[in-house]
């Protein structure tokens, strides 16, 4: 039986996979679809503002039946590091209160005094202040890493757009002078690379499906892998001409990935 040289799906989810509490149509049938043909999901966020198991279940409630370990966020990449490199570190979290859990979970310290702390990570944090952006400030001053989470400016609400974790990595970047050092959602590949170590399989057998170009399509790119852009989210099939790179293919829906799939194995 011939096969789709993709042997994973990494998908977004807000645009892609659901539009607030509503599943896009079609997801739930193209997700049971190819998981029969061993086709492996991952479930991709730039959330922070919570881990990867609320997320997982969130998704389980929307009527997708998935596994805690099939969803990765922002927050999953941070965390990794930290647990992997970081342990003993005294990180400043300008960020929610899962995400400071899960940071001393993995073996930071978690520091309120600027004048020792190594590492400050900003997410969103809805009691974003300026004691707060102080305190990074300082951090910054006197020698800390400086880590975002993610770069997003805003996220999508039901009746619009709330300011986003980019918003507040973005006010202690205009006092400290400078970006952040590392960040960890996409279009920065550390989920992708995450994404490999947890499926043992390559890049080129992996395709990133989403409904950004700036976020999902770059991310792929920056992750050497493949990429479908769904047309339910941020991007039209009219705005690709804005952009100097493209995605591998261009679907109305993730409800017709079974049917890319089916293509890609007839050829």
């Amino acid at each position: 039986m011939k096969m789709s040289r993709y042997r994973a799906i990494l998908s977004d989810l807000d645009g892609t996979v659901n539009r607030g509490n509503m599943l896009i149509e079609g997801v739930r049938a193209a997700y049971e679809d190819l998981s029969k043909k061993g086709i492996r999901w991952l479930f991709l966020s730039n959330n922070a503002a919570t881990l990867a198991p609320d997320i997982a279940r969130s998704i389980v409630r929307l009527g997708i039946r998935v596994q805690e370990d099939q969803v990765l966020n922002s927050a999953s990449a941070l965390i990794h590091t930290v647990k992997r490199d970081y342990r003993g570190a005294r990180v400043l979290v300008v960020g929610e209160a899962k995400l400071v859990q899960g940071l001393e979970d993995a073996g930071a310290i978690i520091e309120q005094d600027p004048m020792v702390t190594d590492i400050v990570v900003t997410a969103l944090d809805t009691t974003f202040s300026y004691e707060k952006l102080k305190r990074a400030h300082v951090a910054l001053q006197h020698g800390a890493l400086f880590w975002a989470t993610n770069l997003d400016s805003t996220y999508p609400v039901p009746d619009g757009f709330l300011p986003g974790a980019g918003s507040i990595a973005a006010s202690v970047a205009c006092a400290a002078g400078r970006p952040p050092d590392r960040v960890f959602g996409k279009p920065s590949p550390d989920m992708a690379f995450l994404a490999l170590e947890l499926l043992h399989l390559p890049a080129n057998e992996c395709l990133v499906v989403g409904d950004r170009m700036e976020t999902d399509v770059l991310f792929a790119r920056n992750a050497t892998m493949a990429s479908a852009l769904v047309l339910t989210g941020a991007t039209s099939r009219s705005d690709l001409r804005n952009f100097g790179y493209h995605p591998d293919h261009v679907i109305p829906s993730i409800a017709d990935l079974p049917d890319l799939f089916a293509q890609l194995e007839d050829h």
